[in-house]
């Protein structure tokens, strides 16, 4: 069987420098694996990780970031849940605004950079 890493894309919309994704998150995803063995939950640096990778697929920003600005993990994200990430390039200052949501639960949100200057 194939490692899993990513979630699964059930759809997207583009808006001028945003996008919005519909994901499903794998209940058998590597990083469940240990973390933790009686509640799985989805490691934040992967949520972080994962709006890297869809960024730069989109906006052909770099898939690594130098500064997280204002990171909040608000709610568990478990196997199988449904989210929308939403990603807002701001390329005037060079910053990648993200949020995973579902309605109107909010489960992480930030700010990533790729210089201090930013």
């Amino acid at each position: 069987m194939t490692a899993v890493h990513d979630p699964v894309l059930l759809g997207e919309r583009p808006q001028n420098d945003a996008w919005t994704l519909e994901l499903l998150v794998p209940p058998e995803l590597v990083y469940f694996t240990g973390h933790f063995p009686e509640a799985p939950v989805l490691p934040g640096a992967v949520q972080i990780a994962w709006a890297l990778a869809l960024a730069a697929q989109r906006f052909g920003t770099p898939a690594r970031c130098r500064v997280m600005e204002a990171l909040k993990f608000q709610r568990l994200v478990r196997p199988g849940d449904r989210m929308e990430l939403t990603l807002r390039y701001d390329r005037a200052r060079n910053k990648l605004h993200f949020a995973y949501r579902q309605g109107d639960k909010a489960y992480s949100s930030g700010r990533l950079a790729w210089s201090a200057e930013a």
